[in-house]
This record gives C-alpha cells, sequence and structure tokens, in this order.
C-alpha cells in the first residue's frame, strides 16, 4: 500500500440539523470541494421529533458522515461527546450558535482551529469567541456584529455569501411541473420558499394573495417548506389563515421538499417578506432560476438585490404594497425577465459555486497556516531517543516445567556493554534512553542486590546520558502473587529503595516508568491469557492493581526525591468501526476508549479511592507500531488504508485530552521497514508539533536488536546488532541511520513534515495493545 496525503477532516457541528441555508452550504461544499484535499463530517447535538431528516439522508448520499449520537445524550454527555471527538479533526465549525461547542472546548488542552458561522446577527453576537479563530457572516450586518464583540481581532470577522450551484436552476421541466402543481399555462405562479417560521411574515405573503386573486383568478400561489420545530403552531395558523381568505384551491402547501430548483423554475414570482433574517439563501436561488423577487428591505436582502433593478422593494407588514408589487410583475412579463435575468447575473457573480468556493477554501488554509507551532520544552537531553528491551517476564509453563524467564537487557548484553552502547547512541545525539530495573533480580531473601544495576547507573553518569528507568516491566519475583494487596506494597518498598540508589549515584532529576504499559500489560496478562499472570476475563482488575502499584510506588518516590519525574508508557490504538457493520460502532468506540482507563486510573479520573491524582499523571508516554490500529472484529490496517488514522491525530487527541508533556515512548518495525516506518512517524511527529502538540520525543524501541519473547528468532528491529563487534561496539542498520542523520531533531535542527513512504508491508511481530 502507498501512502498518500491524509485529507483535511473539516466537522460541522449543528445545533440542529434541519432545512435551511447552512444545512445547503454544508451540502453544496461537500459536492464540490475536492475529496482527495477535504473529508467533511457532520454531527447535530439536538433533536425533536417534528423535525425533518431531509438534510441528513442528502449529506449521506453525498458521503458525509452525520452523526446522531448526541440525539439521545443530555447536555452535559453532549458535551463530553464533542470534547472526545473534536480533537479527531484539523477544522471545526460550529453553526447556528451551538451551546455545546465552548463547554467541549473548555474540557480540552488542545483543539483545531474552530470557524464560528453565523445566518443572524443575534448568532454573531451571542456567546464568547476567545476560542473562534474566524466568525463568517452570510452579509455585511453579520459580520460587523460578530466583529463588534471581537475587540482587537475584528478582522477575524469575515463575510463569505451563502453560494449556490447555477446549473441545478438549468432544468428543462416547467410545464410538467407546472402541470402536476395544477397551474395552467395562461395562469401565473407566485410562489414562497422557507421553513416556516413567524419572522418570515408568512401571513403577508397570504394577506397579499388573497386581494390579488380577487382582482385576478388566473394567479395561483405556493408555500414551499415545513413547520418549524419550536414553533409548529404557526403552520396551523397559516393553513388556517389561507382557508379563511378562501385560497384554498388556489394556494398549495408543499411542505419540505428536495426538488426547489425544479419548483422554482416552474414559479413566475418568487416574494420573500421576513424581517431580522440573515442572507435568505433562497433569493439567491431565485435569482439562479431567473426569477424576480418581491422582498423586504432585510439585512442581507438588501445586498443580494438592487432595487428596480434585479427586483422590487416593500415595506415590511404591508400586504396591500405586496400585492401591488405582485400585480405589476404579473401585468408585465417583460419587467419579469428585466429583473429576474439581472439578479441571475448577480447571483453567477457574487454567490455561484465558482464565485464562493474558493473563499472558503482560503479560509481554511488561513485558519491551518495560523496554527500556533510547538515543540519540546527541553524536559529531555535529546528529541531522538533510544529505548533499551527490558522486559523480565516468565513465559508459560510447559507442563510441569516452569516457564523459562525473559531477561532481554542480558539476552543482548546491555548489562555488561552499558557504556560503550550509551557512548554509541550519543554519536547519533540521541542522550535520552529507556532502560530498566530487573525487580527479580534484585529483591532477594529480603534484601535488595543492587549488582546488577549498579553498573548502569554509574555507565549513564559517566556517559552524560539521561535515562528514563522502567520499575516493572512485565516481571516481577516469583514468590510474589500480583493479584494480592502484598504486590502493592512490597512494589512500592522496591520502587522506593531503588530511589535512594539512583540518589546515591547522581544529583540529576530523575525520571522513572513506574510501571510499563499498563493498559497492554492488563490486556495480555488479565485478558488474553498472552503474558504473565495469564489470566482471562480478569483484565480490568489487574488494570487497577497495576494502577494502584503505580500510585504507590509514585508516592513513596516522592517522599524520598520529590523533583522525581514520571513518564507513563501505553500503547495508543484506533478500532475502527467495520463500515459493513454500522451497529458495532458503540462497541469499537468502548475498545478505543479503554486505552485511557490507565492513565485515567493514575490521574484520579476514574477510581478515585485507589490514590490517583492529576499531579501523578506527569508525563504521557504513548507507544505506537503499525499493528495500533485495527478493524473491530478484525485484523490490523497498516498506513495506505482508508480507514488509518494518521499518527499525528492520534498524537492530538491524546494530548487535547490530558494537556500533560507527552512524547513517543517507543516506536519501531522489524527488518526493511525500519527506515521508512521511522520516517512516517518523524514526519506525523512534526505535523503534530505544527499543529501545536508540544512534543517531548521520539523513541525508537527497541534500539537493539533481539531474540523474539516467544521463540528466541532473531528480531531486526533496532538501529544496533545484539551482536558486539571486536572494536567493543554494535553494528549499524545503515538505512535507519542514514534517515536518523538526515531527518534533524528539534533538538538539533528540524523535523520534516512531508517525507514521502513507499509501499509498506506488515510483516512485524510487535504487540497489538
Amino acid at each position: 500500500m502507498t501512502l498518500h496525503e491524509q485529507p483535511i477532516r473539516i466537522l460541522f457541528v449543528f445545533a440542529w440539523l434541519v432545512v435551511g441555508g447552512e444545512e445547503t452550504e454544508v451540502r453544496l461544499l461537500a459536492r464540490h470541494l475536492d475529496r482527495s484535499r477535504y473529508r467533511l463530517d457532520v454531527v447535530a447535538c439536538f433533536h425533536k421529533p417534528n423535525m425533518p431528516h431531509q438534510t441528513h439522508e442528502q449529506l449521506r448520499e453525498l458521503g458525509v458522515e452525520v452523526d446522531t449520537t448526541p440525539y439521545h445524550l443530555s447536555f452535559e454527555d453532549t458535551v463530553a461527546y464533542l470534547a472526545n471527538k473534536i480533537p479527531g479533526y484539523d477544522i471545526v465549525i460550529s453553526c447556528q450558535n451551538v451551546a455545546d461547542i465552548y463547554p467541549a472546548l473548555e474540557r480540552l488542552h488542545w483543539h483545531p482551529p474552530l470557524i464560528e458561522h453565523g445566518g443572524l446577527v443575534s448568532e454573531a453576537l451571542a456567546g464568547p469567541k476567545h476560542f473562534t479563530s474566524r466568525y463568517v457572516g452570510v452579509c455585511r450586518s453579520i459580520r460587523d456584529a460578530a466583529a463588534s464583540v471581537m475587540p482587537g481581532r475584528e478582522g477575524d470577522a469575515i463575510e463569505i455569501p451563502s453560494m449556490v450551484e447555477l446549473s441545478d436552476f438549468e432544468v428543462h421541466q416547467r410545464a410538467a411541473i407546472r402541470t402536476s402543481l395544477g397551474v395552467n399555462p395562461d395562469e401565473t405562479l407566485i410562489g414562497w420558499v422557507g421553513r416556516l417560521d413567524p419572522k418570515k411574515n408568512v401571513e403577508d405573503f397570504i394577506e397579499a394573495a388573497a386581494l390579488v386573486h380577487a382582482r385576478d383568478p388566473r394567479t395561483r400561489f405556493v408555500i414551499i417548506g415545513g413547520p418549524d420545530a419550536f414553533l409548529p403552531d404557526y403552520a396551523v395558523h397559516l393553513q388556517s389563515l389561507a382557508t379563511s381568505r378562501n385560497l384554498d384551491r388556489v394556494l398549495r402547501f408543499l411542505g419540505d421538499r428536495k426538488d426547489i430548483p425544479t419548483l422554482l423554475s416552474a414559479m413566475d414570482i418568487f416574494v420573500w417578506l421576513s424581517k431580522g433574517e440573515g442572507m435568505p439563501h433562497v433569493i439567491a436561488e431565485a435569482g439562479a432560476a431567473a426569477l424576480p423577487v418581491i422582498a423586504t428591505p432585510d439585512n442581507g436582502a438588501m445586498q443580494q438585490i438592487e432595487g428596480r433593478v434585479s427586483g422590487i422593494f416593500v415595506p415590511y407588514n404591508n400586504p396591500s404594497v405586496v400585492a401591488e408589487a405582485m400585480e405589476r410583475l404579473v401585468a408585465s412579463p417583460a419587467l419579469r425577465e428585466t429583473l429576474g435575468q439581472a439578479l441571475r447575473r448577480k447571483v453567477e457573480a457574487t454567490y455561484s459555486v465558482t464565485a464562493v468556493l474558493p473563499q472558503w477554501e482560503k479560509l481554511f488554509a488561513e485558519v491551518l497556516n495560523g496554527r500556533k507551532p510547538s515543540g519540546p520544552t527541553g524536559l529531555f537531553k535529546s528529541f531522538l531517543q533510544g529505548g533499551f528491551e527490558c522486559s523480565t517476564h516468565r513465559l508459560r509453563s510447559t507442563g510441569s516445567a516452569e516457564g523459562r524467564r525473559l531477561d532481554m537487557i542480558a539476552a543482548v548484553g546491555h548489562d555488561v556493554h552499558a557504556a560503550p552502547d550509551y557512548n554509541q547512541l550519543a554519536d547519533f545525539n540521541i542522550r535520552t534512553v529507556r532502560d530498566g530495573f530487573r525487580w527479580h533480580l534484585i529483591e532477594r531473601q529480603g534484601g535488595y542486590d543492587w549488582s546488577s544495576i549498579r553498573p548502569m547507573l554509574r555507565a549513564a553518569q559517566s556517559t552524560g546520558t539521561q535515562v528514563i528507568w522502567d520499575l516493572l516491566h512485565y516481571g516481577w519475583p516469583d514468590d510474589l502473587d500480583i493479584w494480592s494487596p502484598q504486590f502493592v506494597d512490597r512494589f512500592a518498598l522496591f520502587a522506593g529503595a531503588c530511589a535512594r540508589l539512583v540518589r546515591e549515584e547522581s544529583d540529576d532529576v530523575p525520571f522513572y516508568c513506574p510501571v510499563n504499559e499498563i493498559s497492554f500489560f492488563s490486556w495480555g496478562g488479565g485478558d488474553a491469557g498472552y503474558l504473565n499472570p495469564f489470566a482471562n476475563g480478569r483484565g480490568y482488575e489487574l488494570k487497577v492493581q497495576l494502577a494502584r502499584a503505580a500510585i504507590a510506588a509514585m508516592e513513596t518516590i516522592l517522599m524520598i526525591e520529590p523533583r522525581a519525574r514520571f513518564v507513563h508508557c501505553d500503547p495508543v490504538i484506533n478500532v475502527i468501526t467495520d463500515p459493513t457493520r454500522p451497529w458495532e460502532a458503540g462497541a469499537s468506540e468502548g475498545h478505543r476508549q479503554a486505552q485511557f482507563q490507565g492513565w485515567d486510573l493514575i490521574a484520579g479520573r476514574m477510581w478515585p479511592q485507589i490514590g490517583g491524582r492529576p499531579e501523578l499523571l506527569d508525563i504521557i508516554g504513548v507507544n505506537y507500531y503499525f499493528n495500533n490500529q485495527w478493524i473491530h472484529g478484525g485484523p490490523p490496517i497498516d498506513i495506505g488504508h482508508p480507514l488509518y488514522k494518521p499518527l499525528s491525530k492520534i498524537l492530538a487527541e491524546t494530548y487535547a485530552r490530558y494537556g500533560r508533556p507527552i512524547l513517543i515512548a517507543e516506536t519501531g518495525i522489524e527488518d526493511e521497514r525500519r527506515a521508512e516506518w521511522f520516517e512516517y512517524v518523524a514526519s506525523q511527529a512534526a505535523k503534530a508539533m505544527q499543529a501545536g502538540v508540544p512534543l517531548e520525543g521520539i523513541c525508537l524501541y527497541p534500539i537493539i536488536n533481539h531474540p523474539g519473547w516467544d521463540d528466541n528468532r532473531p528480531c531486526f528491529n533496532g538501529l544496533l546488532s545484539s551482536d558486539i563487534t571486536t572494536e567493543n561496539t554494535r553494528s549499524v542498520y545503515q538505512p535507519l541511520a542514514d534517515v536518523l542523520r538526515s531527518n534533524h531533531m528539534p533538538d538539533g535542527g528540524h523535523l520534516h513534515s512531508h517525507s514521502p513512504l513507499p509501499s509498506l508491508v506488515c510483516n512485524g511481530n510487535e504487540k497489538r495493545p
């Protein structure tokens, strides 16, 4: 599979999704934006039973995902849902002054640029604007209103009018549609289109229709649009009014329709009498149909229509003057033609897709370019880091024989070759590494034997290497039951003893990973029966136990060394719903959300009774391999799959959730993919930093080739060989070395953000969380 540049993902957030100008704008954007460059999704936050589903259907027909999950959620739960969803996008566009959007953003430590889109002056004036990158008003008065509440940022309020697709109005079914409506060739059809909302003054249209028909029986009338879900009685009132004016046979209510362009082509005159609207999209549609328009001088209508040139203005709430304008146009087909063609020319120049779409594309580019880049804060000595595989767990027993205990540090000779290893990594500007204490070797007969770790501590000190020390990397002493309360107590005592030793050997600020991969460990050992203790159905129980142990260890360490820092490493994953099984969306998202439980337990967001608190979630270490994304109930997916989520998005989502220092704590792959994989990870790291994620580093893991856990086979997944040469160094995998030297890290240059990645094939044995 070949890696292609991912499209810009844009999320439209609607307060409710009905039939209106903003909904039409999104449909036209979905139709005309280049799908290789942009992907549009929609989420709607509120629904009433009598709201139409027309727009939902039309958007889905265009391939737009319409998320209606909030329809079944409370306001608070909708805020939480949006906070979880938003960081996965490049741009968020909020329509209709969505009440949920700012509370959702307040929960996030990072968010994509927010564009607010307003169709009413009241919407522009409402709500805060400090998160709003741009406010888009559909007409000048709305833009000006937004600018008035954005002091010092008035230029961030802009105007982009609603657009129309002119080709939709080039229809040739006028006669057939008129016949279907019962309109004869010699009769004049006068129409109105819109949601039946009191501010649109539809009763004035009905009253004017009654006056005109009384004087000219050859006139017919049509009202197209459904009831406003919040004011359904208004539609009933209008129908009663029409009946009381004896218009039942000459005025038809058609409800919501999808074929508006066709219906407009059947009309002779269009009327719009609103007060307090923004820019009526339907006036542009009437202009696209080359119809003469009678309108009130309301906000955007004044921009759309030039009086007596491309339309006729009438005063508010004056049906008799409206009737006179109707009669004037009925009497003069030539005037209708002149006004209609003038408005059509205005629409072509100002409101057509050709005129408006580039304005949207320019806006998207501006807000993306306006993001404030971020980068490492200097927390670590080097951005590029190396991880020494330090697993020490026991494998499953075979028959009566005890399962073999792994010791990956000893397996590659790193325990006796630490100083040369650290020095060799320094040649690549790798001065920060991950390494490990081996608990099973240290805790012996009630005491501690430091002979396995003290030389490594001194090697780090002598070479100036900063080490993040793993204290529990899957292995523990044989006499200890991991499910027991004593496990927590003994691990805390062990961690405290380690902290005392580290303080004896160095004055530097120490870094620890108390328990490596709490979530993966609990899945592999508590659910999948793959890792020791080889349990099934006890994953969450093990997760809580490991979190409890990590918390106790940190509290003990902090009493000894208050400066200590903690890195909490766990896989970041993406679990995708199979498009052919959409009913599994809840289950797949539940599995995806489970990746955060270990961190949430540490931070006290879950089960605070075990002692978690925000300060303990110090540094987030995300581990990422080629198989960290998969179809729920199916196989892993790799780079190039259409459902693959860019790593930069996963980094942004994780940082947005916690706002803590973050690094890629493990990443790597086997064999010939090593160089290409690093290029991908490095490019995605750069993208995340360009978007404002302050990434602290990338740790190549493992840095040394090692024997496989299960079969002892050689795993060629590191920068350095497991064998040591006669020159007391390790051989270097040159393709990866070349890439490391060309992708300069932020602490010594720049990091490429657009490295091309050729065809990639899965062939490794990396862990699946």
